[in-house]
């Protein structure tokens, strides 16, 4: 899936990716695919999959979208 990064703060560990089919999607760091190697910034388009949890939602594998 794709969307862009709505809100996340390093601090916490944690943000939200929106999505126009699913609207916002939490993310924990532990999602990030190479956690470290990118700072995720609003505003920032990312790919990603989708888990469902106990909780809702999740994005995981989170990786920036490359752009050619």
């Amino acid at each position: 899936m794709e969307g862009y990064v709505k809100s996340y703060s390093e601090k916490k560990g944690y943000g939200f990716i929106h999505t126009e089919e699913y609207g916002d999607v939490f993310v924990h760091k532990s999602g990030i695919k190479e956690f470290g190697h990118f700072g995720l910034q609003k505003g920032d388009p990312v790919t990603f999959e989708l888990k469902e949890t106990s909780k809702g939602r999740q994005a995981v594998n989170l990786q920036p979208l490359k752009s050619y």
